[in-house]
């Protein structure tokens, strides 16, 4: 059943450990594969998850965000996986990243991967996550390719901190959500751009500037 379904399934991970077992996998590949978008946690706040190549799971995407075309980030399985689907990365690149990944930080890179065109900026860049957390990346592991990861909330709202917050957001439109509980507040992943020289902080998250200067210079 596609986007407009009424009725919400929670994956409850709040009193559990948080590996897919098969019926959470059944239900999360059910999902991405009828085009849906679904709430998952990360490492500092939960995302909204769609098949980064359908075009209705990224339309339903923006409009629930309720903002138009802008870049949106994606979420790779692995370190490895993203530097395979990333260009042109120097060893300076490559040495932030398998410093600070998996971990709360948004890497800019080159990319020739088919994702979604919505999803690239004008520079033909994307944004990447490796996060940090248990359940996360076992998404696009399971998928077989990366998923967005982008806060839930309209734009303008607070991000959205647990499944009751998502609800007020979005009632019953999103068929699917992965349950933690409520996450602590956070600053978000700190968004640094790989394809300027030097490195440019487009965001200071969880990763502080301080952390990062060696990078920078």
């Amino acid at each position: 059943m596609r986007n407009g379904r009424k009725h919400v399934q929670i994956i409850d991970f709040r009193h559990r450990p948080h590996t897919l077992n098969k019926s959470d996998k059944t239900l999360i590949i059910s999902a991405l594969e009828n085009e849906s978008v679904i709430v998952y946690p990360t490492d500092t706040l939960y995302g909204l998850g769609a098949d980064v190549r359908s075009e209705s799971a990224i339309e339903t995407l923006y409009r629930l965000k309720s903002r138009a075309d802008s870049p949106v980030s994606v979420l790779a399985e692995s370190v490895d996986s993203l530097i395979e689907m990333s260009k042109d990365l120097n060893d300076k690149a490559l040495e932030l990243i398998q410093t600070f990944l998996p971990g709360p930080m948004t890497v800019i890179c080159h990319t020739e991967y088919p994702f979604n065109e919505r999803l690239f900026s004008n520079k033909r860049t994307i944004g990447f996550r490796v996060p940090g957390d248990d359940i996360s990346r076992q998404i696009p592991r399971l998928l077989g390719r990366p998923v967005t990861t982008t806060s839930v909330n309209p734009v303008g709202e607070k991000p959205a901190a647990s499944v009751e917050n998502v609800r007020a957001y979005y009632a019953e439109s999103i068929p699917l959500m992965l349950d933690v509980g409520a996450l602590k507040q956070s600053a978000g992943s700190t968004v640094m751009d790989l394809t300027s020289q030097p490195f440019n902080i487009l965001r200071e998250g969880e990763i502080s500037r301080l952390e990062l200067q060696e990078f920078l210079n």
